[in-house]
């Protein structure tokens, strides 16, 4: 039997304070180039390479220790936000972080999944489990609705896919900013007359002496294909957990045209190390084989706080169809190994698809 598990220590008053050396969580710099197109918050360039493109910002293993007024989300398109985003599952826990995530109007699309810490959010773990974790039992159900039904662009996942219409959300967004400056422009029009849902864009040609601007839709064909899952290799018998070696049954689900693979826990050798265990590897070895069948342009992920920061794998070229590209792989924790959120998050630009 396993003790009743504590949960991360609360934070809020220490955030602050740096690092204590030799944790490995001082170092919020990458010890080596970052592939192209791929920055540590706050060294992100104030433009992106050209207006159609997205900018993603990634993170994951908030705890419920960050929001708007202690952790700084930079400007984006996407924000993906790959599991544990609370201390120890419950719905007040689940409400927080809810509320955090809309309070991020500049970031128009929010992808999120769970984590082995949202225990609730695993039914049948829960059910049986629940116990070990909560003084009662809470509604599983309720607990999803809030994700499912939260709205202000919030999208939750659970070994599903999400098609991101990269066109629509630029297009969205350079309307309002359109708008707001037609708006400082001309105080007295009438802002009524103006429907910011029309895709003629009659909002760029009213506003009086702009400088032509590039349609944010130019060169979309298609969007980035996301598919995302909390599992992971069992971790202390928490929620999403499976034994090693089974979980090639979930990962064989990935769709082969995945573009960015969004799951909870690393591939093996790649941001999975744990130096309290003789720098041990415990990432996933069927993912990574996986991985080697896929080859998404991008993996983000976390659950292992030491592994902060961005690695690559550089496949190797072959006859087969599959594509030869990189994949970038994205370790966003944000809380390190003492639950204090220092790590900064971790922006990858996107171009037209």
């Amino acid at each position: 039997m396993f003790p009743k598990p504590k949960p991360p220590p609360q934070n809020f008053r220490v955030i602050h304070r740096p690092a204590p050396e030799g944790t490995g969580a001082e170092h919020n710099a990458p010890s080596q180039p970052l592939p192209p197109n791929v920055y540590i918050s706050p060294d992100v360039p104030v433009n992106k390479p050209a207006p159609n493109w997205l900018r993603m910002v990634c993170i994951s293993d908030t705890h419920n220790t960050t929001d708007a007024n202690n952790y700084m989300i930079p400007e984006a398109d996407i924000l993906v936000h790959a599991g544990d985003f609370t201390k120890m599952g419950t719905t007040a826990q689940i409400d927080q972080f809810v509320c955090w995530m809309k309070s991020l109007k500049h970031i128009p699309l929010k992808i999120i999944i769970a984590g082995n810490h949202e225990i609730i959010l695993d039914k049948p773990f829960y059910k049986e489990k629940w116990h070990r974790f909560h003084n009662t039992q809470e509604d599983h159900q309720a607990a999803v609705d809030k994700l499912e039904t939260a709205g202000h662009g919030i999208v939750y996942l659970n070994n599903s896919t999400f098609q991101v219409d990269g066109a629509k959300i630029l297009y969205k967004k350079w309307q309002k900013l359109s708008k707001q400056e037609l708006d400082e422009q001309e105080p007295l029009q009438d802002i009524h007359a103006i429907d910011i849902d029309d895709d003629s864009g009659a909002v760029a040609a009213t506003a009086a002496d702009t400088a032509m601007v590039v349609d944010p839709r130019e060169g979309w064909t298609m969007g980035y294909k996301i598919w995302a899952s909390p599992w992971q290799p069992e971790f202390f018998d928490w929620a999403f957990n499976e034994e090693r070696g089974k979980l090639k049954e979930i990962w064989k689900h990935i769709p082969i045209d995945t573009d960015i693979l969004v799951t909870h826990g690393p591939p093996k050798y790649h941001g999975d190390t744990v130096p309290r265990q003789n720098n041990q590897h415990v990432g996933c070895h069927e993912l990574l084989n996986r991985l080697k069948v896929v080859r998404p342009r991008y993996h983000v992920f976390g659950h292992i706080h030491e592994g902060y920061g961005v690695s690559q794998i550089n496949w190797p070229s072959d006859n087969t169809q599959q594509s030869s590209q990189p994949t970038v792989c994205i370790n966003a924790s944000v809380c390190n190994l003492q639950y204090r959120p220092i790590n900064k998050p971790i922006v990858v630009d996107l171009p037209p698809k």
